[in-house]
């Protein structure tokens, strides 16, 4: 499997209604792959690969990663922020950022008033998101000429490996998902299955993207491809833990969002075991993915969420395991080739 390309995808910059980045890269590789993909006016990605038998599906993995954008910027040049999509503010104190401006990328740090001139009070607390600032090292006038208001910054990290199997990186929410799909396509050439594929925008601010796409699409189901939250680390109970890290491709029974109808959660069930597939039910009570947005499309379409279990996910030290990864791909294999008659 070409990590490689995981690796090349996740350190693209591409927050939600700024994908253009990952999308002509996504673009390129779909044109290796031989098929003709359209941009619509949200920004999805879409394209169509053929299938030998009478039945569809829509495979939807999004573009777009969490981030922040500028509000305002001080008189010393300083820049205030708001987030775009969800991040937990506690994560983002001392953290490398890129600000990306029209003459061009800003590397900065986010800092706040330092800890020995704080109070004893302030020093138990997290520090809000309104006493976060980006520093870029530039004055106040420079700033102002380089910087706007309204400029989209991204968390930066470098990927890393953590051990044998696991790898560290930003964005991996949800590039994996990306990934997982172009591979799934690279190696089933001749699917049982139609398949149209979308790669999705804005899905951390709304969903809005795949619901879009979905409209002009017709399918017997969907599947979303994304990453979801592992909590199995320390503080946190075994029966909180959603999945686990290395406990193979995550089948959503239910989150927020979508409830996956119970054919369609047995069949890939089903088909995991059939297949010697490492997998585990995801258990969800809160939050969602684009399949929430598919489901209810039209006049709906059954739809499940297909998810690779990530660590400090929202965050730009995400982390992944490859075997989840692997899981993930050959269950998106299975059912491309088997087609809606191996689910039933």
């Amino acid at each position: 499997m070409d990590f490689a390309n995981l690796q090349k995808l996740t350190q693209l910059d591409g927050v939600s209604g700024r994908e253009d980045a990952v999308r002509n890269e996504i673009n390129s590789q779909l044109q290796d792959l031989g098929l003709t993909a359209r941009a619509d006016a949200l920004g999805n990605l879409i394209a169509y690969r053929q299938g030998s038998g009478p039945h569809k599906v829509i495979l939807c993995a999004h573009m777009d990663e969490v981030g922040l954008m500028v509000k305002y910027i001080s008189p010393d040049g300083f820049l205030s922020f708001i987030t775009v999509g969800g991040i937990d503010p506690r994560t983002l104190l001392a953290q490398r950022v890129k600000v990306h401006t029209s003459s061009g990328t800003l590397v900065g740090v986010i800092g706040t008033k330092p800890a020995h001139i704080t109070q004893e009070a302030e020093r138990g607390k997290a520090v809000p998101l309104g006493d976060l600032f980006i520093d870029v090292g530039l004055s106040g006038t420079e700033a102002a000429r380089r910087v706007s208001v309204g400029d989209f910054v991204t968390l930066e990290r470098p990927w890393t490996t953590l051990g044998s199997d696991r790898f560290c990186s930003k964005a991996f929410d949800d590039r994996v998902g990306c990934f997982c799909v172009l591979e799934a396509l690279k190696r089933v050439k001749n699917p049982r299955l139609g398949v149209h594929v979308v790669f999705s925008s804005q899905e951390e601010v709304g969903l809005r993207g795949a619901g879009t796409a979905a409209f002009g699409l017709e399918a017997d189901f969907a599947l979303a491809v994304d990453a979801t939250g592992a909590a199995d680390i320390p503080l946190c109970r075994p029966q909180d833990y959603l999945v686990r890290l290395g406990g193979g491709v995550a089948v959503s029974a239910i989150d927020a969002m979508t409830i996956t109808p119970q054919w369609l959660l047995q069949g890939l069930l089903g088909l995991c075991q059939k297949e010697n597939i490492r997998h585990q039910v995801r258990i969800a009570p809160r939050g969602g993915n684009d399949a929430g947005a598919i489901h209810r499309s039209r006049t709906g379409m059954a739809a499940c969420a297909i998810s690779i279990p990530t660590r400090n996910i929202h965050s730009n030290v995400e982390i992944t395991d490859k075997k989840d990864i692997e899981a993930t791909v050959a269950l998106l294999c299975a059912v491309l080739e088997q087609g809606l008659e191996g689910l039933k």
